[in-house]
């Protein structure tokens, strides 16, 4: 129960890692407010909370629209007077294709979900929280932010970008009491690893970045990585990019 009554904010929290955080904080007393674009996923992730310890509240928003992110944003705060913890965990992946093949309307529709999303979400979260004291944040990153991302290049690459803003603007507000890490998992039992082996058609080498020899990752598990980041227990800990990803990239 470190989080109770505790207001979070977690963009992309109808699915995969995104409903696994949200649950995690719901379940140790948090009212935790977040978004996605899918309606019905982010009613049913609102009745799974409800026997919880704390409350789940979906909230329709579309992070690569900088008015929606920051109506989303809004609504959390009319909500609850104050937001103590903020996860961007929104993001999208791509088919796979070599670099030169890639669309460049995919690529776009990348950045402006994976790394604007962030951008807008921050520029919003960070003058509330300085108003009020401060606060943690957590940006969702990948262990493709930290090599090249074969077959991946617009995922990866935003990826890199995640990181590259979490350290700036923890560099900036680290005065004012705000803590901002990232968050990079490796390959989890989500909607959307499901989707990257459906596209490569069972071709291991189009798989960026490997696999754990344990098998993916549960997001649950990963999920504690993040309440960790937002925890007082990570008081001194901010501008850094903490790789959970059971040794893939170690190798």
């Amino acid at each position: 129960m470190r989080f109770s009554g505790k207001n979070i904010i977690v963009t992309g929290g109808t699915s995969g890692f995104g409903e696994s955080i949200v649950k995690a904080f719901v379940a140790e007393g948090a009212h935790v407010y977040f978004c996605g674009l899918l309606d019905n996923e982010g009613h049913r992730v609102e009745q799974e909370t409800a026997p919880f310890a704390g409350t789940g509240l979906y909230h329709h928003a579309d992070v690569r629209i900088e008015s929606s992110v920051e109506a989303f944003i809004n609504y959390a705060i009319q909500r609850a007077g104050k937001i103590d913890i903020a996860v961007n965990n929104a993001g999208i992946s791509h088919t796979a294709a070599r670099f030169a093949d890639q669309n460049p309307a995919m690529v776009e529709n990348v950045f402006q979900t994976n790394v604007m999303g962030i951008w807008y979400a921050m520029r919003h979260e960070i003058p509330h929280m300085v108003a009020h004291g401060g606060g943690a944040i957590i940006n969702t990153a990948s262990i493709l932010s930290k090599s090249g991302a074969e077959w991946m290049a617009a995922y990866g690459t935003s990826k890199h970008a995640v990181v590259g803003l979490t350290k700036s603007a923890a560099l900036d507000y680290v005065g004012d009491n705000i803590r901002i890490n990232a968050v990079s998992p490796g390959p989890m039992l989500t909607p959307m690893f499901e989707r990257a082996l459906a596209d490569i058609g069972g071709d291991m080498s189009k798989f960026a970045g490997g696999l754990p020899k344990g098998g993916p990752a549960n997001p649950g598990d990963v999920a504690k990585t993040v309440l960790y980041l937002a925890s007082n227990e990570a008081g001194y800990t901010t501008g850094t990019n903490v790789i959970v990803d059971g040794g893939t990239s170690s190798g």
